[in-house]
């Protein structure tokens, strides 16, 4: 993945973080998903792509990947989601957008129960 790319990604994640409970109206495309690549469904929202994002070199050294998940599930909790955000987004947008936190979840739960020393090892059948 491309350092600037992440660092940029990175970056605009944390922002828009420490913004996203000032917003007036949320929206699926607006949520900045834990990705480098831009997210317009929830099936994008994948285990790789996330680990990319997450556990990626290029940011947040000073933290273990276990660390590093840990912080973005207590992120992306779905009661703490639901609570915080959820009102934020139209009606006909917040299926989506909780099937988008789900899918979050799930990865990131996967990525917790993957061997530590390697974070990318193949998904377990």
């Amino acid at each position: 993945m491309n350092k600037d790319a992440v660092i940029a990604a990175w970056s605009n994640y944390q922002q828009w973080w420490s913004t996203a409970r000032d917003k007036d109206i949320l929206r699926f495309r607006t949520i900045s998903w834990p990705t480098v690549t831009t997210i317009t469904a929830a099936e994008d929202l994948t285990v790789n792509r996330i680990a990319s994002f997450v556990l990626s070199p290029h940011h947040s050294q000073d933290k273990s990947p276990k660390d590093r998940i840990k912080e973005q599930l207590l992120r992306w909790h779905p009661d703490r989601f639901e609570g915080r955000y959820l009102p934020k987004v139209p009606a006909d947008e917040r299926d989506a957008v909780r099937q988008g936190v789900g899918q979050v979840v799930k990865a990131l739960n996967d990525l917790m129960s993957r061997d530590r020393d390697n974070p990318f090892a193949r998904e377990r059948s």
